[in-house]
């Protein structure tokens, strides 16, 4: 039990980090400049006015952006971080089911992993909004 421990909190730790810092990448400078930076999505207006919106936003952890499409029809919309938010919730579950069965043994260092995935979870929101 101490061994899955320590592994999950290395785990929550890293997936903490990459959650946090993949954000952080995402919106440096501001979230419309990392926008206009990466590879526009085809169908996209070309013109200084094609970007419509661009947020961090938290499910995914992440950028959104919100382009007017070419055609002038419906907007096109990108969303970064969903790989690192899908691994982070599966860090966060196997943490939360190691809590459970260390309670359940009396093993209060089991809920460590899962404090250190709700506190990169917190250090996440604050930076989205």
């Amino acid at each position: 039990m101490r061994i899955a421990t320590g592994v999950m909190f290395v785990l929550a730790v890293l997936a903490g980090l990459i959650l946090v810092g993949g954000l952080f990448l995402d919106t440096r400078e501001s979230a419309d400049a990392r926008c206009w930076l990466d590879d526009h999505p085809a169908g996209v207006a070309v013109s200084e006015t094609a970007l419509l919106s661009a947020e961090a936003t938290l499910v995914p952890v992440g950028r959104q952006c919100t382009w007017a499409a070419a055609s002038g029809g419906d907007a096109i919309v990108t969303q970064t971080g969903w790989p690192r938010t899908i691994g982070f919730l599966a860090v966060t579950v196997v943490s939360a089911g190691l809590a459970v069965v260390g309670a359940i043994r009396r093993r209060a260092g089991a809920v460590a992993p899962l404090v250190v995935c709700v506190l990169a979870l917190g250090a996440a929101a604050f930076w989205a909004n």
